[in-house]
């Protein structure tokens, strides 16, 4: 875990809750972890600790998942269990746990870096292209980026198996890399950025017979929103199955769909 101990998971949760809902109070996230405010406090300030029991109790609350419930609960042993035996054996557990995060963390930053750098993507498709070359220089002037950016983008992708070279020819192993839906994620918003700034270029520089750019300002109720955004992964869906396909590839394209509220009222 990415935690120093179990009260920075909970001082990060507290400033979560908090972020979506500014009227959210310390008395209001002690009554939902099931104690009171100033024992919170306490605890949230490192004045006091949690039992075991508490501490899986308010696991259970925070609907933390098993490896993480595990974490929480050895991180509060190793630090109040009552015998330094069992404090010892808590801590070796807490040990084994970041040595497991450290490993899973460096590979994670690996992924981020493909789902934040848009010609990640580009590239995988690029090698379905009639006439593609397996030459970085090539690929760099076909995706208006730097020699080196491509090489790395390359060793990356083949160290994370998502790309393989086999008789001179770059192959995309994992065919689908797709990026995970309503989760906020800075890679994400990186990679998004970059596109947004690809397609205004393409708005003034590419002849409007070789794109489609088009927007609708719509009412409607929020309670239709989930149902709409499936409506478009749909499409998005749909979409890329019928190109996926196609013999004769001569283009690397990106679709992109941008649908947001304009109004701002108080929640």
């Amino acid at each position: 875990m990415q935690y120093t101990s179990y009260h920075d998971l909970l001082n990060e949760e507290f400033d979560k809750r908090k972020s979506y809902n500014s009227s959210y109070s310390l008395r209001a996230y002690a009554r939902d972890l099931g104690m009171s405010a100033p024992r919170l406090s306490q605890i949230l300030s490192k004045k006091q600790g949690l039992s075991i029991d508490a501490a899986r109790d308010v696991a259970q609350k925070l609907k933390l998942s098993e490896s993480k419930t595990q974490w929480f609960t050895s991180s509060a042993g190793s630090l109040h269990a009552r015998s330094f035996k069992e404090r010892t054996d808590f801590r070796e557990r807490v040990m084994t746990y970041k040595e497991e995060a450290k490993v899973f963390t460096e590979l994670q930053l690996e992924y981020f870096k493909v789902i934040s750098d848009w010609y990640h993507f580009a590239i995988l498709e690029l090698s379905y292209l009639e006439d593609f070359q397996n030459d970085s220089t090539w690929m760099a002037e076909i995706l208006g980026i730097t020699k080196v950016e491509v090489e790395e983008a390359i060793t990356r992708m083949k160290a994370l198996d998502l790309i393989q070279e086999k008789d001179g020819k770059l192959i995309d192993v994992f065919k689908f890399l797709a990026t995970p839906n309503d989760i906020p994620s800075i890679s994400l918003k990186k990679f998004n950025t970059q596109l947004m700034k690809k397609a205004m270029e393409a708005l003034f520089e590419q002849d409007v017979m070789e794109r489609e750019i088009s927007s609708n300002i719509i009412s409607i109720n929020k309670e239709q929103l989930p149902a709409f955004k499936e409506k478009l992964r749909d499409f998005r869906r749909e979409f890329e199955n019928d190109s996926a396909p196609t013999k004769n590839k001569n283009a690397v394209y990106c679709l992109s769909m941008q649908f947001f509220e304009l109004t701002r009222r108080n929640q």
